[in-house]
Formats: structure tokens, C-alpha cells, sequence
């Protein structure tokens, strides 16, 4: 049980967190600054779910009573998602982008993914990938256009078409900014046809990355 004391602390903490951030946000900084609000909702409701859920567990404990088997999507290697992965420190990764799974297993019960973010930008550590997502982005495309005047399908592959309209851009890989992300950063599908989590790249592609972490991160004999 709490102490009034220790409850005392825990306010004083979380007033000057909120403080903090208050200032950031007063800042109105572009990038991944004006996105900080949005993001302390978000892992706000995330860290509660998982609190929730904890509490149900030691309660189910403390009476005896069977737990329940979690179970997370399975992976395989070289999927590509889209992930939110916040507001990080210094270079770190920030906001949402396309990531490509690195895990050379994945199981149901596994709740984090190794990871290589996906950019648009170009730069020293980064891998250039060519039209990777375009080229997935017009496989949509294509099939819009032989949904044979499926108005339900055509509808749902517009939406997809719609959200990601912006990637455009050669795709990068951030390989100075490996990974390893919960499965709950995953963005949802926005239907059956988007690609978060259905498509694969290339073998090459892999390829390609290996080669280059390798090259970055292994000793040179």
C-alpha cells in the first residue's frame, strides 16, 4: 500500500514532467518537437493498456486463477511495417515511418521486432533502396485498376492510395539507426490492402542490408 509520502513524491514528479513538457510545447519547434503532444497521448494510452492489463493479471495470480496466453502477430523477415516511433533523443529515430523486420525468427508470443527504419532523405549512413515503396504503392495501383467495378474493393484501395500519395520519393535505409521496437508501435492496417505488414522486399534488398551492416558494425579482419 502507498504512503501519503510516497504518493507526495509521485505528484511532485509527474508536476514537473508536465511542466517540462509544457515548455517544449510553448516552443512551437518544428519536427519531431511539434509532434510531442500527440505522442504523450499516445504512449500514455499504450503504457495504461499494458498497466491495465498487468493489474488483471497479478489479480487473476492472487486468486488462482489461469492467465491468459497473449498472442502478437507473427513476422517474417524482411516485412515491412509502418511504425510510430515517437519523439527520441538527440538523432534518435522519431515520429512514424517504414521499417523493415530484421528478426530471423518471429512467434506469436514474441512482443518485439528488430528493425531498420525507412526514410525518404538522403544521407551519409543511409542506404539507398531505390523506389522500394513506390514500387508496392503501384501494385495498389495496379489493382485498383482491375477490380473489375468492385465498388466496395475500389473504395478500400482508394483510402490505402490516399494515405500514403506522399511516398513518392527513392527509399533510404537509416542503417546507423537500427532498432528493436514493441509490436504495439505498429500502426493498424487502414484495410485488407494496405501494405503495413503484408509485403515483403526483395531478397536483394536484404541482401543488400546485410552487406551493408556488415561492412558498418562487423570487425574487418
Amino acid at each position: 500500500m502507498i504512503t501519503q509520502t510516497e504518493k507526495l513524491k509521485d505528484d511532485i514528479k509527474l508536476d514537473k514532467s508536465y511542466i517540462n513538457y509544457n515548455q517544449i510545447i510553448e516552443k512551437r519547434l518544428p519536427y519531431k518537437f511539434s509532434y510531442l503532444d500527440d505522442w504523450l497521448l499516445k504512449k500514455s494510452n499504450l503504457l495504461l493498456k499494458e498497466a491495465n492489463e498487468m493489474q488483471e493479471n497479478i489479480n487473476k495470480i492472487d486468486e488462482n486463477l489461469q492467465l491468459e496466453e497473449k498472442r502478437y502477430k507473427k513476422y517474417q523477415r524482411g516485412t515491412i511495417i509502418k511504425a510510430d516511433f515517437g519523439v527520441g533523443l538527440g538523432s534518435e529515430m522519431s515520429q512514424i515511418h517504414f521499417a523493415i523486420v530484421l528478426n530471423n525468427y518471429d512467434n506469436y508470443k514474441n512482443n518485439i521486432l528488430t528493425v531498420i527504419p525507412l526514410t525518404s532523405t538522403k544521407g551519409k549512413f543511409n542506404l539507398n533502396l531505390k523506389t522500394l515503396i513506390y514500387d508496392l504503392i503501384n501494385e495498389i495501383q495496379n489493382q485498383l485498376i482491375l477490380c473489375d467495378n468492385n465498388l466496395v474493393k475500389e473504395k478500400k484501395l482508394h483510402n490505402v492510395l490516399d494515405y500514403y500519395k506522399t511516398n513518392k520519393n527513392n527509399t533510404y535505409a537509416c542503417c546507423s539507426l537500427i532498432t528493436t521496437i514493441s509490436k504495439t508501435r505498429i500502426l493498424s492496417l487502414i484495410n485488407e490492402y494496405d501494405i503495413i505488414g503484408h509485403k515483403k522486399c526483395s531478397k536483394e534488398i536484404l541482401d543488400l542490408i546485410d552487406n551493408e551492416l556488415k561492412d558498418r558494425f562487423t570487425a574487418k579482419c
